[in-house]
């Protein structure tokens, strides 16, 4: 294993956790998509 390696795998899960997976805390959707949403209405 690398330094390089670990970076990959690191940002691999990043974007899994953040874009992908599934929080129930938000009502089953990804962080990802409250950003979108937010970014969407602009700003307070």
């Amino acid at each position: 294993m690398s330094l390089d390696d670990a970076v990959r795998k690191c940002e691999s899960w990043r974007r899994d956790y953040n874009e992908v997976r599934p929080h129930s805390a938000i009502g089953n959707n990804p962080p990802i998509s409250l950003m979108l949403a937010s970014a969407a209405h602009g700003p307070p």
